[in-house]
């Protein structure tokens, strides 16, 4: 009808929306507050306060006591392992609000956790991980690394002081 303002919301009879349409917003914010939650704990957990944890618990587990272990650790039985993991994988589930593990289902989202903690069952994987992590921490520790200017003084000072090279 000429000069009526009727909008169609979708499909719907009498201007009704349709399912979709009510569920669709309602995903997406419970994604952005997702997305938020996520933003504000990985922002904690990469707080100096939680650096600093990080380091003396690494400390700690590497020099007990401050001091080298003077014999190696008792190998650790299969049983001992496998509570090891199930305890891993408890508290790996429990990281994440309820509202993810909602969005995914119980089932999806134990199995992500699974798949991360058989990921890092692989020497490789640990390895390239260490690196990455120490490559992140020099990165931030000394952020003029990725300068070509500073790479080169860096060399040359070096290759001028070669008792710095046995270091």
């Amino acid at each position: 009808m000429p000069g009526s303002r009727h909008t169609d919301c979708g499909g719907g009879s009498g201007g009704q929306p349709t399912v979709a349409e009510v569920i669709a917003p309602r995903q997406e914010s419970s994604w952005s507050l997702a997305w938020l939650w996520l933003d504000v704990s990985v922002a904690n957990l990469t707080s100096s306060a939680y650096w600093v944890a990080y380091l003396q618990v690494i400390q700690e587990s590497v020099w007990p006591g401050g001091a080298l272990p003077t014999a190696p650790r008792l190998e650790r039985s299969r049983q001992q392992k496998d509570d090891t993991r199930r305890q891993a994988l408890s508290c790996l589930m429990r990281l994440l609000p309820d509202l993810i593990s909602d969005l995914l289902g119980s089932d999806k989202y134990k199995l992500c956790w699974q798949t991360a903690l058989g990921s890092l069952q692989d020497p490789h994987i640990n390895r390239h991980l260490v690196f990455c992590i120490f490559d992140l921490l020099l990165e931030f520790l000394v952020p003029e690394i990725p300068e070509e200017d500073f790479q080169r003084s860096l060399l040359r000072s070096l290759s001028k002081n070669p008792e710095k090279q046995l270091a």
